[in-house]
């Protein structure tokens, strides 16, 4: 019982995507062998846009060993970071457990970002990564140890039909923690600048990152609120396809219902459950995910609550830690609402 609790804070950082393990070949044409060129060009530096939105969540986990689930809360954080200006809209997803919290010191975290400029779409995943396969494999690890650290990376670069990526992996001289990001970021993007780069088509129509085509998904059901809640429900089987790296996938919305949020919260509007489905067409692989967020007031489109289920028997929530918090950026009591641009 002691190691499946532990095994609750092994969670992929990226909860609601697992996006950002290493890239395979997508379907289609692609190169022979990789081309002898570099991502060594200088991107648009992310701060340059203003932040639109910033929101705060703590994590908590549960397992099902048999028949009731038991649960731990406070094992970690997330963040998102809604950013846009003059056409150019990004988006930020930073999750992971807490190692001075998590059992056994687990530390488990990534970084996904995704940046649209008229001229293209950058995105950069960083996650760690380690050769921890079982339970035991990680409950063996003495308390309060500091092993070294190994991060994987990618940065890809989507414009005029082509997604061109550059994968690295780094290793650290301690375990690096979800605070620890922007010093392990800076660190692995150097390496990227200097990784080659393999090039893949992208078909009409695919989205340039996971956390664009899910907002465009959630987008849908706030638009379509104008014409009543029948017209939300009716958007359940709706697809949105994307690329990460040499991958594509698809997002669907598999399930939209309405709830009304109890004992006030941050918004006294309804809530949207909404149930996704992300495929990997290489593999056929595919990931659930669940989001509940307001579709109307200055919290429209948010998430309040993320849940993860990768296997039968786990569970990874985060919910939003702010209540009734107004959206950084906001104008007169409404907050800006980028949509991600269309191709």
């Amino acid at each position: 019982m002691k190691a499946r609790r532990a095994r609750l804070t092994c969670v992929t950082a990226i909860v609601i995507a697992g996006a950002t393990t290493g890239a395979a070949p997508a379907p289609g044409r692609q190169a022979e062998s990789p081309r002898a060129v570099t991502q060594a060009d200088a991107a648009a530096a992310i701060s340059e846009l203003p932040v639109r939105r910033l929101h705060r969540y703590r994590m908590a986990g549960r397992v099902r060993p048999l028949l009731f689930w038991i649960g731990r809360d406070d094992v970690g954080m997330g963040e998102i970071v809604w950013r846009g200006a003059d056409g150019a809209v990004a988006y930020e997803l930073l999750i992971g457990t807490d190692a001075a919290k998590a059992p056994r010191g687990i530390n488990r975290w990534g970084y996904l970002l995704e940046d649209s400029r008229p001229s293209g779409t950058r995105v950069l995943g960083v996650m760690t990564t380690s050769d921890e396969a079982t339970i035991s494999d990680v409950t063996s690890r003495s308390a309060g140890a500091q092993p070294a650290g190994r991060f994987r990376g990618l940065d890809a670069r989507i414009a005029a039909g082509v997604s061109r990526s550059a994968t690295e992996t780094i290793e650290t001289e301690r375990d690096f923690s979800v605070r620890d990001k922007a010093t392990i970021v800076g660190r692995i993007e150097a390496r990227l600048k200097e990784a080659v780069v393999r090039e893949v088509p992208v078909p009409d129509g695919v989205r340039p990152g996971f956390l664009t085509a899910v907002a465009e998904l959630v987008n849908g059901t706030i638009e379509a609120r104008r014409d009543g809640e029948l017209a939300v429900r009716r958007l359940k089987g709706r697809s949105v396809a994307y690329v990460y790296g040499r991958r594509l996938y698809d997002v669907k919305l598999t399930g939209v219902e309405f709830r009304r949020p109890s004992g006030g919260g941050a918004s006294s509007a309804p809530l949207v459950h909404a149930s996704f489905e992300t495929l990997n067409r290489g593999t056929g692989s595919k990931t659930t995910f669940e989001l509940e967020y307001a579709i109307d007031g200055p919290l429209a489109g948010v998430p309040t609550l993320i849940r993860h289920r990768p296997r039968w028997w786990l569970e990874a929530v985060l919910k939003l830690e702010e209540d009734g918090a107004a959206p950084a950026g906001a104008k007169d009591g409404r907050a800006a609402r980028p949509t991600p641009p269309g191709r």
